[in-house]
């Protein structure tokens, strides 16, 4: 059985592999120890500078405890199951659950009075199965995972593209690892088709050129991800035909068999290594405490750049919603200027009353308004407010007549779908009113100050140089602890958090 002595040690596959390697003796002091917390399941915070290498010093131990030659000798892949590939509006891999650690508290262990030869004789697979209450005559279908999780673009590439692609060159074995991107990131083929029938309506002469540009890369990409097509799309246009929760017909879809998005969630299935961010990592934690998931069980979690991670998980646990927002999703629906969106008697190409088409125009009409008296009433308590940096210490500050106005335009919609038949309208605005639902949800939420945690509220006026400071709404929990620890800490059977700076509270 290998260790990651084997593999950074002086005599170690890296070191046949390269001529002039040098041993970087920090670098296989936090190898171990990962490699040690991963199997004692234990927490463990690194602060390792730069130059030590830290992305080998826990790539290696990860690979070791999910592909390692230890665990190929009794356990087979874990097949995805049926539902695990099947997207849905809340985008879950349904049936399993995180197995809850009996041991969670943090590493504080010494490994200098152990040897290498320690580390053989400890065997992480057969522990790591009862925690998650399996037996080991089921080794068959247990996969233990690991998810890095980094906070910028760089570092994944970084690791997708040449760490990992390193390793598989140097080690004795096979391992998967894949990039993990939210759903926004693939190209919806259905919406592609809906939007191409209907580009007349929904967009001008310059986003049809761009249009044209995202099918013709549709017609040769093989991933679907946005990231591929450079350069990379116009916002406004991909978000029309974009992967979103709550607007996917799953099997139903007659593009499901090549569904960009399908595929993708098959390699993560399949996946040992799960490269995330941070963002993602939280998100998913975010679905996981309403029940779903994003990403499917996972067993190990590295946080690198986790100096970085307090700041993203409060505000993935927290609420913000801007007046652009809420101005884009109205105008998606039905921009009055342009007279262009999705409640147009010809974008529908149904037969509907037009009394209610016209009733949702106006409706879409009154939330512009409310929508406008809302973020002005902000904007003036915040001139009011010269010395309050923001921070809003009670609630009803504003009167909110836009959550009301945006219900009042759900229930118009409501009737609407009801008339519908066409399976892709239908899908579309029942999205669109489950996004104006969320916003008015949390703007009730913000008004109120009603989060269940203990939480800090303010207003940010963001100025563009030109015209009026835009509006948003905002509020964290003030201690997200107790959240990760019950969610995260108590969950996972060991964490690594590294970084060139990291610090404690006292």
């Amino acid at each position: 059985m290998l260790t990651p002595y084997d593999i950074l040690g002086p005599d170690g596959s890296i070191a046949r592999r390269l001529e002039r390697y040098e041993l970087r003796q920090e670098q296989l002091d936090m190898a171990e120890a990962v490699y040690r917390a991963f199997i004692a399941k234990r927490h463990l915070a690194v602060e390792a500078g730069t130059g030590v290498g830290k992305s080998f010093a826990y790539l290696v131990p990860a690979i070791l405890q999910t592909a390692g030659d230890q665990n190929n000798a009794g356990t087979i892949l874990e097949q995805p199951k049926p539902n695990d590939l099947e997207p849905d509006e809340e985008d879950p891999f349904y049936g399993e659950k995180p197995p809850r650690s009996r041991d969670s508290n943090r590493f504080e262990g010494n490994y200098s009075d152990l040897n290498h030869s320690d580390l053989n004789r400890l065997d992480p697979n057969r522990e790591l199965q009862q925690i998650a209450g399996r037996e080991t005559s089921d080794e068959s279908a247990f996969i233990p995972r690991v998810v890095i999780s980094t906070h910028t673009i760089s570092l994944q590439e970084q690791i997708i593209e040449k760490d990992i692609p390193f390793l598989r060159s140097v080690l004795p074995f096979e391992f998967t690892a894949v990039l993990v991107k939210g759903r926004g990131n693939y190209l919806c083929l259905r919406r592609l088709h809906t939007v191409q029938q209907k580009q007349g309506l929904l967009f001008d002469d310059r986003k049809l050129q761009e249009l044209q540009r995202i099918v013709d890369w549709s017609r040769e990409t093989e991933e679907g991800s946005r990231s591929s097509l450079n350069p990379e799309p116009d916002w406004s246009i991909w978000g029309e035909i974009c992967c979103e929760a709550g607007n996917c017909l799953g099997k139903k879809c007659s593009y499901f068999a090549s569904c960009f998005y399908a595929q993708a969630r098959r390699r993560i299935a399949n996946a040992q290594i799960l490269v995330v961010n941070h963002a993602l990592l939280f998100s998913d934690l975010s679905v996981r405490m309403q029940g779903g998931s994003i990403l499917p069980v996972y067993h190990f979690l590295v946080f690198d750049e986790a100096h970085t991670m307090e700041q993203v998980a409060a505000n993935h646990l927290g609420l913000s919603v801007t007046q652009g927002q809420i101005e884009y999703n109205l105008n998606r629906l039905y921009n009055p200027r342009t007279q262009r969106g999705l409640l147009t008697d010809q974008s529908l190409g149904e037969k509907i009353v037009k009394s209610l088409i016209a009733e949702l125009q106006q409706a879409v009409d009154e939330c512009f308004y409310a929508s406008e008296n809302f973020f002005q009433d902000l904007e003036t308590w915040l001139q009011r407010h010269p010395g309050s940096n923001g921070r809003i210490r009670k609630s009803r500050i504003v009167n909110n007549s836009l959550s009301g106005s945006i219900r009042k335009l759900n229930e118009k919609l409501r009737e609407l779908l009801e008339q519908l038949k066409n399976p892709n309208e239908r899908q579309e605005l029942r999205s669109a009113r489950e996004r104006m639902a969320t916003l008015a949800g949390n703007i009730d939420v913000w008004v109120l100050q009603g989060l269940e945690e203990e939480s800090v509220y303010w207003l940010e006026a963001t100025h563009s140089g030109r015209g009026k400071p835009r509006i948003s709404v905002n509020a964290v929990p003030i201690d997200i602890g107790p959240i990760l620890r019950e969610q995260l800490f108590a969950k996972i059977p060991s964490i690594v958090m590294t970084s060139a700076t990291l610090s404690t509270g006292k």
